[in-house]
């Protein structure tokens, strides 16, 4: 009897212990956040199609200062029509991703994850379950022109800029071209990081002189839902003062020996 008493009293020592820690999931990307076991947290808002991913600590704060491993981020349960990637195992930074379905609605969605430890539970760390919220919706891009209407030469390109400013919180890569380009159409890709602003621009070239009024297009490579369309006006002119201007957006094709005077034309369109 008196040899069994150790043994309860050590069983009831490491209980206690367990209560009074247990092991988190640290969410480094795409915010900075402590999850326990069950919880959830609300990450905001992403588009449809849009990836998101999440990366948490692989290294675990264990007491008396010493450390854990965990050996992989699952994704355990998403929405029908959504993928999930399962991290790489053991590594320092465990990064697991979601990717929305391309038609999910606007709404509230709820994601799975769960950090396991090895196979033998050699760590003691057990597994950490948690829920990540996210919100669909197809306004996650907001597009401005700060300038709507150019005047050009024959010719020569009219450069509108353009800015994108992403309120998700994934990333994403954008097109942009024009309908009812007059001479020039392309397709330009830019890569809109999460919850940033990025300005760019776009260039149309006619070689008639009339005014035109072309629709400039954005639209997500992710989803064809999330797309923004603007109408610009561009009035091209073959006069002086005009082909002078014109000179700030791009290359006249002048001889070799007009190349001083188209740089001179350049200086003085800077300042038109």
């Amino acid at each position: 009897m008196k040899a069994i008493l150790p043994l309860v009293l050590f069983s009831i020592i490491m209980a206690f212990s367990g209560l009074a820690w247990a092991a988190n999931a640290d969410i480094l990307v795409p915010v900075v956040a402590t999850v326990a076991d069950g919880g959830s947290i609300n990450l905001g808002k992403i588009g449809p199609g849009q990836t998101i991913d999440i990366v948490v600590n692989g290294v675990v704060p264990l007491p008396k200062g010493s450390e854990g491993r965990w050996q992989i981020l699952r994704v355990v349960d998403v929405p029908q029509g959504w993928e999930g990637f399962d991290s790489k195992e053991l590594g320092v930074k465990m990064q697991a991703g979601v990717k929305a379905a391309d038609d999910a609605k606007d709404g509230e969605y709820r994601i799975t994850f769960r950090l396991d430890e090895d196979s033998k539970h050699q760590q003691g760390l057990g597994s950490v379950t948690f829920q990540v919220i996210v919100t669909v919706s197809k306004n996650v891009l907001t597009v401005s022109l700060p300038k709507q209407s150019i005047e050009t030469g024959v010719g020569q390109p009219a450069r509108y800029s353009i800015v994108l400013k992403s309120t998700s919180v994934a990333s994403d890569v954008f097109e942009i071209y024009a309908e009812d380009v007059p001479v020039w159409s392309y397709k330009k890709a830019v890569h809109v990081p999460a919850g940033t602003t990025v300005n760019t621009f776009y260039e149309i070239v006619a070689n008639e002189e009339k005014e035109y009024n072309p629709t400039i297009i954005i639209r997500s490579q992710s989803s064809g839902v999330i797309n923004s369309s603007q109408k610009v006006t561009m009035v091209v002119k073959t006069d002086v003062i005009g082909d002078i201007k014109a000179t700030r957006n791009g290359v006249l094709i002048f001889p070799m020996v007009l190349e001083p005077l188209y740089s001179l034309l350049g200086i003085i369109g800077s300042f038109m």
